[in-house]
């Protein structure tokens, strides 16, 4: 019995451990793929939504 409990405790742990850093890792891979398409688009081209939002804050 005080096998299985032990086995359980270091096991659930490692499976704690995962998921906290798996869902830590999600924010700053989303922010990562924000950063990714922004470079997608040329900052200087009509259609890229960073160009838009600068012209309307210009005009």
């Amino acid at each position: 019995m005080d096998t299985f409990i032990q086995t359980t405790l270091q096991s659930g742990f490692s499976v704690v451990v995962a998921a906290f850093l798996l869902l830590r890792m999600e924010g700053e891979l989303r922010a990562l793929r924000e950063a990714i398409d922004r470079l997608r688009y040329c900052q200087t081209c009509r259609f890229a939504p960073v160009a838009e939002s600068r012209e309307e804050t210009a005009s």
